[in-house]
C-alpha cells in the first residue's frame, strides 16, 4: 500500500516540536518514545513490511542509512530547484535569504516559513509518496560519481539514460506543503536535525528482528529482503513478549552474512581510565590489541565469481573496491588466492586496517600519507600539499578479525577461534600484510590492572594510536547481543591527552549547529583556532602579531557554556573579516573558506586537548587532531599560546619514536600508576606552570610534576558529556592584550 509522505512528515513535525518545548533530554526521549508507539499504532496497516514499499520507508525515515547514495546537492541548487518548482518571485527569494541571514534561521526552515503563506493554494497533480520520492533520489545519486557503483548500475538498468537532478527533484517538490518542504530538504541532507529518531526503538516497532538483521546484513534493501524471507515472511511484526527470544532463535538458523553486503560493524566502549577499563572488563580474559591508525576494511572475496571477485567496504559502508585498488594484489597474495595454498574454497569476510608502509623506514607511515596513495571516487582529495608518493611506500592490509569462512560463520564464534582461524588464514608478508598485534590479559587475576599498566605505556611509546580490548568468550555478534569491544586511547583519559593553549582569532554561524545547541540565537556557533607565526618578534620587539588560522572547532569539540561565554564577550570586540586589522594579520590556506567569518580583536585563549598530531586536507603543517576546547583562559594573553613553529616541532617530536624508548617507557608507567581522574584532578583544570611537557617526554628529557589538589570526577563519563568551561570568569585585562609577558604556559603537555 502507497505510504503519504506528509504521514511521516507528521511524525518529524512532532518529534521536532519536542525538541524546542522540552526541557531535558530525559523528558524528550520519554516524550518521542509515546509518540513514535502510538504513531505505529495509528499507521501500523499502512505501513508495509515487505518489498520496494518498505525499503523505501526505511530508507526516507533513515536517509543516513544510505551511504550507497550521494547526492552533492549544495544549498544554492536546492534553492533554485525549489524557486523553479514553487514559482517563487524574486521577493520571496530575499525573504528565505533574509531569514537565514538575520533571523539565525536555518535553509529548510526558512523555506517552510516563506511558503506557508500559499499552503491553502490547491496543488498540482497527486500527493508525493514514498515510494516515487525513494525512486527519485536514486536516479539523483546515481548522477553522482560518488554514489555506489551498484546503485548506478541499478538505475541505469531500470530508466536508462538519467534526468537532470533540478528537472527530477522539481517534479516533486512541485506538490509539497511548506512542512512537507522542510523535510524533504533535510532527507536530501541526510540530516534530519534538531530531531534525532530513536533508529532502535523506530526498528523494532517496524519489525521486532529489524535491529537483529541489521547486524548481519548492514543495508536496508538487504534487510527488508530478509523479512521477505520464507522463515521470517510469516511470523508478526510485533509478537508476544514471550515468544520474541524462540522466534529470534528460528530466524538466527536462516541467517547469516552475505559476501558483497556490509556486515555492521561491532560496537565500542571508551575506557576513561586503567581503573574504568578493567571495571568495563569485568573478570573475562580479554585479547590486548594495537589500535592501527588507518583506515578501516570490511573485506569481503567471492571464489565463485570469475577473476576471485574482491569487494572492500569503508566504515561508512561505502562500497571502496575501485579506490583501494592498490591494495588488491596484497590480498590476493597474503590470502594466497588462485594458488594450491589458498584455504578459501567459496568464500570469506575479513576486518582489516588499510596503512601505508615505509620499507626503508621499516615503520607504518601518519595517518595523513593514505590520502596520497587511496583515491575517493576516481580522485585524489585532500592531497594537494602532501608530498609525492614515495617509490619505498605501499599500501599494507593488517587483519584483525574473521566473520566468514565458507560455510561457517565465524562471527557467532569466540574471538579466541575467530583468532586461530585468521592465523591459518593469512600468510604474513613484511611491509604488505600481517595479522593485529595482540596479548592475552586476564582480568580476574590480581596484576591485570598493573599489566595493561604496562602493555599501554609501551602502546604509548612506540606512537600507537591505542589499544582494542576483546573478549577471548565472546562473539563478534549474536542474537542475543554480543559485548562490545573496549576502546583505551590516550585522550580518552583527562588529563592525559596532547594539550596547547591556543588564540580564537575568529568566529562563524551556521544556523543547524545553532538550533541544535539549543541555548538561543548565537553571534557564532563555529571557532577559528590560531597560531602566532612571529611570536619571537612580537615578545621580543612589540611587534604586531600575524596568526595562522589552523583549525575550527564546532559544537562537537565545545562545551555550549563555553560557546555561550565566547557568543558574550566576543560580541564587544568583533570586527569583519580582513586579511589584517589594526591588533594583527591574517593567515589562512587558500582551501578555507572564511567569508562569513568575523574576527575578534582581542583573541580568547583556550587550552585545547587532541589525539596526537596529524596534518589536515590540503595544507603542509601539522595541529592537533579531533581537537576539543577544555577552559577559556582569562588570565593569559595571546603571547602565552603556543607558536606555530613551537608546534611543528613539537609535532614532529610526537610522531617520532624516541631514542630511549625503555626510559620514556617507564616514565609513562610511573605516570599512568600514580594517575587517579577520580580524586587527584578535575577535568575543567588546566596545567599547571609545572605540568609535564608531551614535548619534554618525547625529547626524553627529565621531568618532574607534582599533583593538584582538585574536585572529583567521574572516570567513566565523556570528556565531551561534560561541562568544561570554568564557573566564574572575568575578561582579560587589556594589559593581557599590549603587555610584554614572556611567559610560556602554551607548552603543549599532558596536563597531568
Amino acid at each position: 500500500m502507497p505510504f503519504p509522505f506528509r504521514i511521516l512528515c507528521d511524525l518529524l513535525e512532532r518529534l521536532e516540536r519536542h525538541s524546542r518545548r522540552s526541557s531535558g533530554v530525559d523528558r524528550i526521549q520519554e516524550t518521542d518514545q509515546l509518540t513514535i508507539l502510538t504513531w505505529f499504532e495509528k499507521y501500523n496497516a499502512t505501513i508495509s513490511r515487505q518489498g520496494p514499499e518498505a525499503a523505501a520507508f526505511l530508507s526516507c525515515l533513515f536517509p543516513e542509512r544510505r551511504p550507497d547514495r550521494i547526492f552533492g546537492l549544495q544549498e544554492r541548487q536546492l534553492e533554485k530547484i525549489i524557486q523553479r518548482a514553487q514559482c517563487l518571485g524574486s521577493s520571496r527569494m530575499t525573504d528565505i535569504r533574509r531569514l537565514i541571514t538575520n533571523n539565525g534561521v536555518d535553509f529548510a526552515s526558512s523555506v517552510e516559513r516563506v511558503m506557508a503563506t500559499t499552503d491553502c493554494e490547491p496543488r498540482v497533480g497527486p500527493e508525493a509518496i514514498l515510494e516515487e520520492i525513494d525512486d527519485v533520489l536514486d536516479q539523483v545519486a546515481a548522477l553522482s560519481s560518488f554514489s555506489s557503483a551498484s546503485l548506478r548500475e541499478k538505475v541505469t538498468k531500470k530508466h536508462g539514460r538519467l534526468s537532470r537532478a533540478d528537472d527530477l527533484l522539481a517534479k516533486i517538490f512541485r506538490v509539497l506543503r511548506s512542512s512537507e518542504c522542510k523535510w524533504m530538504i533535510r532527507m536530501i541532507s541526510k540530516n534530519y536535525s534538531p530531531v534525532r529518531v530513536p533508529e532502535t526503538l523506530v526498528m523494532s516497532r517496524f519489525h521486532f528482528l529489524l535491529p537483529d538483521l541489521l547486524r548481519f546484513q548492514n543495508s536496508i534493501p538487504a534487510a527488508v529482503e530478509l523479512l521477505g524471507s520464507p522463515t521470517i515472511r510469516h511470523m508478526p511484526n510485533q509478537p508476544a513478549v514471550d515468544t520474541c527470544t524462540d522466534l529470534k532463535e528460528v530466524a538466527s538458523n536462516a541467517l547469516e552474512p552475505q559476501v558483497g553486503i556490509m556486515t555492521a560493524r561491532t560496537t565500542y566502549e571508551k575506557a576513561r581510565s586503567i581503573r574504568h577499563c578493567c571495571q568495563l572488563a569485568g573478570p573475562r580474559r580479554m585479547s590486548v590489541e594495537r589500535k592501527y591508525d588507518g583506515e578501516y576494511c570490511q573485506i569481503h572475496i567471492d571464489l565463485t565469481r570469475p577473476r576471485a571477485g574482491i569487494k572492500i567496504f569503508s566504515k561508512s559502508g561505502r562500497d571502496s573496491t575501485s579506490d583501494r585498488v592498490g591494495i588488491h594484489r596484497a590480498l590476493r597474495d597474503s590470502l594466497e588466492i588462485g594458488t594450491a595454498g589458498c584455504k578459501i574454497k567459496k568464500r570469506c569476510i575479513l576486518e582489516g586496517e588499510l596503512l601505508v608502509w615505509n620499507d626503508d623506514k621499516g615503520r607504518i607511515e601518519p595517518f595523513h600519507r593514505i590520502r596520497s596513495h587511496v583515491k575517493r571516487s576516481g580522485r585524489f582529495l585532500g592531497a594537494a600539499q602532501d608530498s609525492p608518493v614515495e617509490s619505498n611506500e605501499n599500501l599494507m592490509i593488517v587483519f584483525y578479525d574473521i566473520l566468514v569462512l565458507d560455510d561457517i560463520v565465524y562471527g557467532l564464534a569466540i574471538h579466541d577461534e575467530r583468532r586461530k582461524m585468521l592465523e591459518s588464514l593469512v600468510r604474513r608478508i613484511p611491509g604488505r600484510s600481517d595479522i593485529a598485534s595482540r596479548e592475552i590479559i586476564d582480568f580476574s587475576s590480581f596484576d591485570a590492572a598493573e599489566q595493561l599498566n604496562e602493555t599501554f605505556a609501551r602502546a604509548i611509546t612506540q606512537r600507537w594510536e591505542g589499544l582494542v580490548l576483546k573478549g577471548c568468550d565472546n562473539p563478534y555478534f549474536s542474537f542475543n547481543g554480543s559485548r562490545p569491544f573496549i576502546k583505551l586511547k590516550k585522550d580518552y583519559i583527562p588529563g592525559l591527552g596532547d594539550t596547547a593553549d591556543f588564540a580564537i582569532v575568529g568566529g562563524r554561524r551556521d544556523a543547524r549547529d545553532e538550533t541544535e545547541l539549543g541555548v538561543g540565537s548565537l553571534w557564532w556557533t563555529s571557532f577559528y583556532i590560531g597560531c602566532i607565526e612571529n611570536k619571537d618578534e612580537v615578545c621580543r620587539f612589540n611587534s604586531k602579531p600575524r596568526f595562522r588560522i589552523i583549525d575550527t572547532i564546532d559544537r562537537h569539540g565545545i562545551s555550549k557554556e563555553n560557546i555561550t561565554y565566547l557568543n558574550r564577550h566576543g560580541y564587544f570586540t568583533r570586527a569583519p573579516f580582513a586579511k589584517s586589522i589594526p591588533e594583527f594579520d591574517i593567515l589562512c590556506e587558500s582551501a578555507r573558506r572564511l567569508q562569513s567569518v568575523e574576527l575578534f580583536r582581542r583573541p580568547f585563549v583556550v587550552e585545547v586537548v587532541g589525539a596526537g598530531f596529524d596534518k589536515p586536507a590540503n595544507v603542509g603543517y601539522f595541529t592537533l587532531r579531533f581537537p576539543r576546547v577544555l577552559k577559556v583562559h582569562e588570565d593569559r594573553s595571546f603571547r602565552d599560546t603556543v607558536g606555530f613553529e613551537e608546534l611543528q616541532g613539537t609535532a614532529q617530536r610526537c610522531l617520532e619514536i624516541a631514542d630511549d624508548g625503555e626510559e620514556e617507557e617507564k616514565r609513562w608507567l610511573g605516570r599512568l600508576r600514580g594517575y587517579e581522574p577520580v580524586a587527584d584532578r578535575s577535568r575543567t583544570s588546566s596545567p599547571s606552570d609545572d605540568a609535564v611537557s608531551i614535548a619534554a617526554i618525547c625529547a626524553g628529557r627529565q621531568s618532574t610534576w607534582r599533583q593538584e589538589k582538585s574536585g572529583t570526577v567521574d572516570a567513566s563519563r565523556s570528556l565531551d558529556d561534560t561541562s568544561l568551561g570554568a564557573s566564574k570568569r572575568k575578561m582579560a585585562p587589556e594589559a593581557a592584550w599590549h603587555g610584554n609577558s614572556t611567559a610560556k604556559r602554551a607548552k603543549v603537555a599532558t596536563g597531568l
